[in-house]
């Protein structure tokens, strides 16, 4: 049976690897209870983890942004190191949201309440003020959140028949 294929993107800093394995997890999980059975595979996109410096495949990376349906972004205190900072990556993937001919049609902004919280970025502490993300604090609140935007993305693509 063919499958109608929709690219997720997840950007993770190194700190949230855990997050990123639990994505792979819940997107296969969900890919066999519910997307698969009607014909679409939501497939998963995201750097490695032995990625430490992405700037070289930064090319790479916009393209597989631009490609995609949907774009996670995680942060905790900051964008991450300058070898793997994820802020432009994030703007990238709202610019192609607002244009109605892009294939990228929602970016979620997911944030881990911080360890240390005296330790939040400015710029963080500045985008979670504007009200515009989703908040969770363990591994399961987070698979919870990603239950959820799967579910509701599932439902807003059109089957073919």
């Amino acid at each position: 049976m063919p499958f109608d294929m929709h690219r997720i993107f997840c950007a993770t800093p190194f700190e949230l690897e855990d997050e990123r394995n639990a994505f792979y997890q819940v997107m296969s999980e969900f890919n066999e209870a519910y997307a698969m059975p009607r014909g679409i595979l939501l497939v998963s996109v995201s750097l490695v983890p032995q990625m430490a410096d992405k700037r070289p495949y930064q090319a790479a990376v916009n393209d597989n942004i631009k490609a995609s349906r949907y774009y996670i972004q995680l942060i905790e205190d900051s964008w991450g190191p300058p070898e793997r900072n994820m802020e432009r990556d994030y703007a990238l993937a709202v610019k192609y949201c607002a244009d109605p001919e892009s294939n990228l049609k929602q970016s979620v902004l997911l944030c881990k309440k911080p360890l240390l919280p005296h330790r939040v970025e400015p710029e963080i502490v500045q985008l979670k003020s504007s009200g515009q993300h989703l908040e969770f604090d363990t591994i399961d609140e987070f698979k919870q959140l990603l239950r959820n935007l799967f579910e509701g993305w599932l439902e807003s693509i059109p089957t073919t028949a």
